[in-house]
């Protein structure tokens, strides 16, 4: 099983250092591409994408996470200032709807 990632350009290069197969994108038809080939790819068993690579193709994300069990996407945070993110516990709330 071999990983894959969809990266934006400031956060390829450690991806690729690493042996990683590695998909620069900059727009989201790079990025629906760089996923489609993935998803093509038999042997990957999982998909790293990053946050901004993510932020271009969200829907699609979402929709393959909550419909397919491999290959398993993970998201990892780009380089540059950190944003806000959100809990485990508030990401729960949204998702589930119920509030403490």
């Amino acid at each position: 099983m071999n990983f894959f990632c969809i990266a934006d350009k400031e956060s390829s290069l450690g991806f690729k250092f690493s042996g990683i197969e590695t998909r620069e994108i900059s727009t989201k038809a790079e990025a629906l591409e760089a996923f489609n080939v993935a998803l093509a790819l038999e042997n990957v068993g999982i998909i790293i994408v990053t946050e901004k690579a993510a932020s271009f193709m969200r829907e699609k994300l979402n929709q393959f996470l909550y419909s397919e069990e491999l290959p398993l996407i993970v998201e990892v945070p780009s380089r540059g200032p950190a944003k806000r993110r959100k809990s485990v516990t508030e990401s729960l709330k949204e998702i589930i709807g119920i509030s403490a």
